[in-house]
C-alpha cells in the first residue's frame, strides 16, 4: 500500500506528486555528483598544470616557456588551460601561493614577537626577508610583471602579497613621530615606494649591473626612506 502523504489521489496515469518528488531528488542527485566530479576535475587539472609548468620552466626558464607548451605536457586542452589561468604570470602567481604564504606568516610572525625592538631593527628585517624571497623566486616574480603579460598591473599591485606587505610597511611608517605628525597622508605613497624599490626586475638589474650585495640594496632602502623619517 502506497502511504506517501504527496500521493496524488486521482488515477489519471500521469506521475503522482510522490514520483515527481523523487525524480526532482534524483535530478538534484545527480546535479551534485557532477558538480563534484567538475571539481574533481578542476583539482586534478590544475594539479597537472603547476605540475608540468614548474618542470619547464625549471628546464627552460619562464620566458622560454608557451602556454600551448604547457597545454601539451599537462595533456590537457589550451581551451582548458586559458580557462584557469590567462597567461604565465598567473601560473607564476599560483605556484608561488604557498611560499607566498610563508613569507607573510614569517614577517607576521616577527613583527608579533618583536614589538619591543627599535622600529628601524623591525623595518630592516622586514626588508631582509622579503630580500630573501625575492632572490628565491625572481625568476617567477619577474614572469607576474612581465609586459607580455595581459592585465599584469592588476595582478602584481592586486595580489595579496603586495596588499600584505603595502600593509606591513603603512603600518610600521605609521610608528615613526615624523610621520603621525607630517606625514601621516604620505605613508601610502612611502611605503608603495619602497615596494617600487623592491621590483625583482630592478633587483636583478642592481644585483648584476651595478654590482650591489643584497645587504647593501637592503641598506641603502633604509637610508633613503626610513631614516630621515627617524631624525
Amino acid at each position: 500500500m502506497d502511504i506517501c502523504p504527496f500521493r496524488d489521489s486521482d488515477n489519471t496515469g500521469q506521475m503522482s506528486t510522490c514520483q515527481l518528488y523523487r525524480q526532482q531528488l534524483l535530478e538534484k542527485g545527480f546535479c551534485s555528483m557532477k558538480i563534484r566530479k567538475e571539481r574533481k576535475d578542476a583539482i586534478e587539472h590544475r594539479r597537472l598544470i603547476l605540475l608540468n609548468a614548474q618542470t619547464l620552466f625549471i628546464e627552460h626558464g619562464v620566458e622560454g616557456v608557451t602556454m600551448n607548451q604547457i597545454a601539451k605536457t599537462a595533456g590537457i586542452g589550451q581551451g582548458t588551460l586559458y580557462r584557469r589561468y590567462a597567461h604565465k604570470g598567473e601560473i607564476c602567481q599560483d605556484l608561488m601561493k604557498d611560499s607566498s604564504d610563508e613569507i607573510c606568516n614569517t614577517i607576521q610572525s616577527y613583527l608579533d614577537q618583536n614589538k619591543d625592538l627599535p622600529l628601524k631593527d623591525r623595518i630592516t628585517k622586514a626588508l631582509e626577508i622579503s630580500f630573501d624571497f625575492i632572490e628565491s623566486y625572481s625568476p617567477l616574480l619577474v614572469s607576474i610583471q612581465a609586459p607580455t603579460c595581459e592585465g599584469r598591473q592588476s595582478l602584481y599591485y592586486h595580489s595579496p602579497l603586495y596588499s600584505f606587505m603595502h600593509d606591513v610597511f603603512c603600518n610600521l611608517l605609521n610608528e615613526t613621530e615624523s610621520a603621525t605628525k607630517e606625514l601621516s597622508k604620505d605613508t601610502n605613497f612611502i611605503a608603495d615606494m619602497i615596494l617600487a624599490s623592491m621590483n625583482p626586475e630592478l633587483f636583478l638589474f642592481m644585483r648584476s649591473e651595478r654590482g650591489l650585495t643584497k645587504e647593501e640594496i637592503k641598506d641603502r632602502l633604509v637610508s633613503v626612506y626610513i631614516d630621515p623619517l627617524l631624525v
